[in-house]
């Protein structure tokens, strides 16, 4: 029998890999073209924000944990953000009765309160409406969505600077999508894009 420290380990190992495999699931559900009837518990929100989005007009970009796992992470998360354009807030409040019918609490206009339990962050900085425009349109649970563009996610993970962001940037570079150095050191600070080259090297050290 395992005890003490190693039990303790072997434990949070287990659940380590319980949540890769739950998050390779879930991101195989979330990649699906061909059913938008998902059962899994961040695909109603997203979607409704989308409808809700498109319907006002509202420029966005799918961030965070989802669009890390659009770009091949395998962090689990249900977590639902976005970015959202200057103005979306006034947008929200000035159209209550688009809020209900996507299914969102018209008093709650910058975390959406959703009828399933679940709640959609909104956010915007001084970079968001750049990183709207750059955004891809990619087909997730069976409908096109804006998501932010991978250098940009990047760049956003290295600004954040957690080690759980550095593990996610080593994984979108081994991802589905070519990344550019040249683009990342664009986007971030030089003291950033040092940290981004040495987690390419580890990560690059680290695989067969």
């Amino acid at each position: 029998m395992i005890s003490g420290t190693g039990g303790q380990q072997t434990g949070r190992l287990a659940q380590c890999l319980e949540q890769m495999q739950r998050a390779k699931s879930l991101r195989s559900e979330l990649l699906m073209n061909n059913d938008s009837k998902s059962e899994v518990l961040y695909a109603k929100p997203l979607l409704d924000a989308v409808q809700m989005f498109e319907t006002l007009g509202i420029g966005y970009a799918l961030i965070g944990g989802l669009a890390g796992m659009v770009y091949g992470t395998a962090r689990f998360t249900e977590d639902v953000e976005f970015f959202a354009v200057a103005g979306h807030q006034e947008a929200l409040g000035a159209h209550a009765e688009v809020m209900r019918d996507c299914g969102f609490d018209p008093l709650c206009t910058s975390k959406l309160c959703h009828r399933s339990g679940k709640d959609v962050g909104v956010r915007r900085d001084k970079h968001s409406d750049v990183i709207v425009a750059r955004a891809r349109m990619i087909k997730l649970a069976g409908r096109p969505v804006q998501v932010i563009e991978p250098h940009d996610l990047i760049a956003m993970k290295l600004q954040a600077g957690s080690m759980g962001d550095d593990y996610d940037i080593s994984e979108i570079l081994f991802g589905r999508e070519a990344i550019d150095d040249e683009v990342v050191r664009a986007r971030v600070s030089a003291g950033e894009f040092e940290r981004y080259l040495q987690i390419k090297g580890r990560a690059k050290a680290e695989r067969p």
